[in-house]
């Protein structure tokens, strides 16, 4: 009888002691950041030719410079820069929507993001190059750290040999005063 009971409560006791654990996992690959600015030399304007302006490509800028003097983007191009000031600045672009890819899209719309701040629409309603000049306000810039700027096409071209996808070209971006 003692023995009946024993075995009753160490049962419990035992299933308890047979559970199933989780199988262990090998954390994920561990990444740097990416870092912005970072050891690179920034300047407040750049054009596309410059031997640094790659170190001003965030992204969505096609590497290949093109007649030494402009390159190709893609979506949502962005910028980083460093400011000497923030006083009386505005942002220049120069930029050109080709004949070639007009035809397929039509008329385009960029828009012009400085940080998280909307500065403009830049509407190219015929192909060529369109200068885009504009004041920023002193208070969306800082000298204290690197300034993201980014252009955001409203339509990509495609390609029809290729399939690859472009939205416009660019000369040259950054501060003026």
């Amino acid at each position: 009888m003692i023995r009946g009971r024993f075995a009753l409560l160490a049962l419990p006791v035992l299933l308890a002691g047979c559970v199933k654990y989780p199988e262990p996992f090998r954390p994920p690959v561990q990444r740097r950041p990416m870092e912005i600015g970072g050891d690179l030399k920034l300047s407040h304007f750049t054009a596309m030719g410059a031997a640094t302006a790659p170190d001003h490509f965030i992204s969505g800028v096609v590497p290949d410079l093109h007649d030494g003097a402009w390159r190709w983007v893609m979506k949502k191009p962005i910028f980083q820069f460093q400011l000497p000031t923030t006083k009386a600045l505005r942002l220049k672009v120069d930029l050109s929507v080709p004949e070639v890819t007009f035809e397929q899209t039509g008329p385009v719309k960029i828009t012009v993001m400085v940080g998280p701040h909307l500065l403009d629409t830049i509407e190219c309603s015929k192909p060529g190059q369109h200068l885009f000049e504009k004041a920023v306000p002193e208070e969306w810039l800082s000298v204290n750290r690197p300034i993201l700027v980014s252009l955001e096409i409203d339509k990509l071209w495609t390609s029809p040999a290729d399939g690859v996808q472009r939205g416009f070209i660019i000369t040259s971006i950054g501060f003026v005063q």
